[in-house]
């Protein structure tokens, strides 16, 4: 049974955790306020809210609000928003089946690291459509596996990742590859979704979705 949300003590052994992965974080928050220079990002599954208080911090003129299913994670990330001093940046607890936003309120959409939890792939793809502004993109990242031992490593010290507690902790979250490739796929092409792309970063996968319009 997959745990969709992290409880008490396991939160603040994930944010120890976490703390150590902010070179990785600031490289993905980086990349997406790139994309997004005004307007309101959401951040799905935020866990102790690393990456939305990144891109807060890099762009002052970006709403971003995150949410999670686990108190104990958002009450963690409200703390790490006010010793990082940015106000730009919200967070609360919300499932992301049923997300308490009115329709096309979201320029866009983000999620890393939180898609192996969810049970219902579909319900998730259809809220994100859902409140996002037409033109709008979901940039939603997780972890593969399977991926060779090798390539991990590398990937670790490219990134400046240091190998305990990263090198077990990216083996044991994410999907497989062909879940990627099978699952994940299949319920996005069931979804309301016109228009997606998988990029294969070796270690993550990151998943684009794109409502069209404007």
């Amino acid at each position: 049974m997959k745990i969709e949300g992290i409880p008490g003590p396991g939160a603040h052994i994930y944010t120890i955790m976490a703390r150590g992965r902010r070179n990785l974080d600031r490289i993905i928050a980086k990349e997406i306020a790139s994309n997004v220079q005004r307007g309101r990002i959401l951040d799905v599954g935020t866990g102790p809210g690393f990456i939305p208080i990144e891109i807060a911090k890099m762009n002052p003129d970006l709403e971003v609000v995150g949410i999670d299913i686990s108190p104990t994670m958002v009450k963690l990330a409200r703390k790490n928003a006010r010793e990082a001093g940015v106000e730009n940046v919200r967070f609360d607890v919300m499932s992301a089946y049923e997300l308490k936003f009115p329709e096309e309120h979201f320029d866009m959409l983000i999620s890393f690291g939180a898609l192996h939890h969810f049970t219902n792939l579909l319900g998730v793809f259809n809220e994100a459509y859902r409140v996002l502004k037409p033109g709008g993109e979901a940039w939603i990242y997780d972890m593969v596996r399977d991926v060779p031992i090798k390539d991990l490593k590398e990937f670790l010290r490219k990134t400046g990742l240091p190998k305990f507690p990263w090198l077990i902790g990216f083996k044991l979250h994410g999907l497989k590859r062909e879940q990627w490739l099978g699952e994940v796929s299949k319920f996005v092409e069931q979804s309301r979704f016109e228009e997606y792309r998988l990029e294969d970063n070796t270690v993550y996968m990151k998943l684009v979705l794109r409502k069209s319009g404007q």
